[in-house]
């Protein structure tokens, strides 16, 4: 997904979407809090002197740089006797060149281009976290992060992560890798956005998920897509491995996610069994149940075709996922692996449905579209126009002789 940084929409309500467990330890003890409020002059002097002697930070040049352009960059809470026990946060409001160049991976936070910072004047499009400092609780660094929803407006907060619990503490927090919505960011960023409207994180929680079977050379395009993205970029299949010549011969599932070329399966149908291959969703829709509805209609539609067992290659992480369904292992049959892949083999045991296609059903059904054997076909439509063409006489069946027709016409 990729998102427009700036300042919030109509889809968005200006309050950052932070989680749940954010606001409920913020919340807890709040009445008791100190107050958060803008230091002095001196305070801040202080505070990022006594923080530079445990860690590097922005020279006081580049801090004065910065503050020439914009000086309300502190907030901080009187906690304890000294500056040293006090909490503090310096944040950086970014302007659109600002915002574009953290997106980027241009933007450096030890050395900002004080351009790229917005001026009193200006709504910040993007906030960047310069430094949290919480000597003595961590519910501390977290309300100085609450103010941050007031001074951005709604707009997105980066963040750059010292050390892995501070990106466990920020990501439990509501923060979420900037890449997932920018490029081009930097791998070490992430981000958090304003919360949703309640209409529109209904409609972002809710995608339209499809599955059907492929029946166009565009959707046999889009199925080589899906299989290229992931079976080739991500587990580095070679061309004749993936394509493995099996292609025209088999059933495919292409699944969408909101339109979108998303998932895709293969079958192919053996003696006494169908086999199950090639299903693969994209990266960024993981997130989804396309894998599921992309299983399930795999299933359904081997009960259809009459099938009573499938057979299947079951990567070691989807074990679980076709075990859902009903799947088992094959106890006697040790994991083999190719393409650098360990599988395990897996059947499952399936009732073919009330009206699965047997030997003996309708003519019309069994030349109907594959998948489609419960809606009439384009030729149960000329079934249909032959009867009402003899009715009316047009065309007569049966052995008629021209003389006979002769009369007829007569």
């Amino acid at each position: 997904m990729k998102h427009a940084v700036g300042h919030f929409s109509d889809e968005t309500t200006g309050a950052l979407a932070f989680s749940p467990d954010f606001y409920r330890l913020t919340d807890r003890g709040a009445e008791n809090a100190p107050a958060i409020e803008r230091p002095s002059e001196r305070d801040i002097t202080d505070a990022l002197a006594h923080v530079r002697q445990s860690m590097a930070i922005a020279s006081p040049e580049t801090v004065a740089a910065v503050r020439s352009r914009n000086p309300d960059l502190f907030r901080l809470m009187r906690r304890g006797e000294t500056v040293a026990d006090w909490p503090f946060i310096a944040f950086l409001p970014l302007n659109e060149a600002g915002a574009a160049a953290l997106v980027t991976g241009q933007f450096d936070g030890a050395t900002p281009q004080p351009e790229w910072i917005a001026t009193p004047a200006e709504a910040p499009a993007a906030i960047y976290i310069w430094l949290v400092f919480a000597p003595s609780r961590m519910v501390d660094g977290l309300r100085l992060l609450k103010v941050l929803e007031t001074i951005g407006r709604g707009c997105p907060v980066f963040s750059r992560p010292i050390s892995e619990v501070s990106a466990k503490i920020q990501r439990n927090a509501g923060f979420m890798a900037a890449r997932d919505f920018y490029p081009d960011a930097p791998d070490w960023a992430i981000v958090l956005h304003a919360r949703e409207t309640p209409a529109a994180e209904a409609k972002r929680k809710r995608p339209e998920l499809s599955v059907r079977v492929v029946r166009t050379m565009e959707d046999m395009m889009r199925v080589f897509a899906v299989r290229s993205a992931t079976y080739m970029a991500e587990q580095f299949a070679t061309f004749e491995e993936e394509f493995d010549g099996n292609d025209f011969c088999a059933t495919h599932l292409i699944g969408t996610v909101n339109g979108d070329a998303a998932g895709c399966a293969r079958i192919r149908y053996f003696g006494d069994f169908a086999k199950l291959e090639r299903m693969a969703v994209r990266v960024e829709y993981r997130n989804t149940r396309l894998m599921f509805e992309l299983a399930r209609m795999c299933i359904q539609h081997c009960r259809e075709k009459g099938f009573r067992k499938l057979y299947a290659h079951a990567r070691e992480d989807l074990v679980p996922l076709w075990r859902r369904f009903g799947a088992r292992l094959l106890e006697d049959r040790p994991p083999f692996s190719f393409s650098d892949v360990e599988f395990r083999e897996m059947h499952m045991d399936i009732e073919p449905t009330d009206g699965a296609i047997r030997f003996g059903a309708d003519p019309l059904v069994t030349i109907r579209p594959e998948g489609a054997w419960d809606r009439p076909g384009v030729l149960d439509g000329s079934a249909g126009l032959q009867s009402m063409l003899d009715r009316r006489g047009h065309i007569r069946t049966g052995i008629k002789t021209m003389g006979e027709m002769r009369v007829r016409a007569a």
